[in-house]
C-alpha cells in the first residue's frame, strides 16, 4: 500500500549524502530494482543532477514486496550508469550471481522539460530475453494513465556501460531501463502522479516474478 508520508521521507532521507557510496538491501524473489543516480553524480569531470525519486521508490518497492534493491548514497565522482569501472556494478553482478537474479528494473528519472512520461529503455531489446515484456510494460503504464510512453526513447539502455546493457551482458539476464519523468514523481510537482507510478511498478513486477516463476516450472 502506498504511504505517501514515507514516500516524503525518503526524499528528505536522499537530501543528505551518507558515508557509503551505495547501499544493497537483501530480499526475496528473482527480481532487483536498482538506482543508480539517486543522488548527484559525476560524468566525464561534471556533476549531473540527482533523480532522489528514484531511490525513494527503490526503498518503498523492498519495504513493500520485500525485492532486493540497490541505490546510490554518495557522490564519489562516480556515475555508475556510465562508467566502465564501478564498485556499484561490482555488487550488484557479484549479488544478482549468488542469488539466481534473473531481472532487473533500473530506475531513472527524466527531465520535467520533456513531453515523454515513461521511456522503457530495452537497449534495442538486446537487454531483454523476451520481447514479449517489454509490451507488457507498456501496457500496465498505459492502464495507470501515466501520460506518453516511448519505448527507447529518449534513452535506449545501448550503451555499453550503461548499467542495463552492461548488467543484462555479463550477468545473463533482462533488464529494462525505466525513465520517469520527474513531473510524476517528485511531490514539489503540480501534476505528480507518485501513487500511480508506484502502484504500476508493484503490477509490473509481479508480472515479472510471475512469469519468471512459470519460466522455472517448465524446466
Amino acid at each position: 500500500m502506498f504511504d505517501i508520508e514515507a514516500y516524503k521521507k525518503y526524499e528528505q532521507y536522499f537530501e543528505t549524502e551518507k558515508t557509503e557510496s551505495f547501499e544493497l538491501l537483501s530480499g526475496k524473489g528473482k527480481l532487483i530494482v536498482s538506482a543508480p543516480h539517486s543522488v548527484e553524480q559525476t560524468r566525464n569531470g561534471s556533476k549531473k543532477f540527482s533523480e532522489p525519486q528514484t531511490g525513494v521508490i527503490a526503498k518503498m518497492l523492498h519495504d513493500e514486496l520485500g525485492i532486493p534493491v540497490i541505490y546510490k548514497t554518495k557522490n564519489c565522482g562516480d556515475d555508475a550508469n556510465y562508467d566502465a569501472v564501478s564498485p556499484y556494478k561490482d555488487a550488484l553482478v557479484e549479488y544478482i550471481k549468488e542469488n539466481k537474479i534473473e531481472f532487473m528494473l533500473d530506475l531513472h528519472q527524466l527531465s520535467q522539460k520533456r513531453d515523454v512520461m515513461i521511456d522503457i529503455g530495452t537497449g534495442k531489446y538486446k537487454n531483454v530475453k523476451d520481447p514479449a515484456i517489454v509490451e507488457v510494460a507498456y501496457r500496465i503504464f498505459e492502464k495507470y494513465d501515466l501520460g506518453r510512453i516511448e519505448i527507447d526513447t529518449p534513452f535506449d539502455a545501448s550503451y555499453p556501460y550503461t548499467l542495463s546493457s552492461y548488467i543484462a551482458r555479463n550477468c545473463n539476464i533482462s533488464c529494462l531501463q525505466l525513465e520517469l519523468n520527474s513531473k510524476l514523481v517528485r511531490t514539489d510537482s503540480s501534476s505528480s502522479k507518485e501513487e500511480k507510478v508506484f502502484s504500476s511498478l508493484v503490477e509490473l513486477i509481479d508480472a515479472i516474478e510471475s512469469t519468471l516463476s512459470q519460466n522455472y516450472e517448465k524446466e
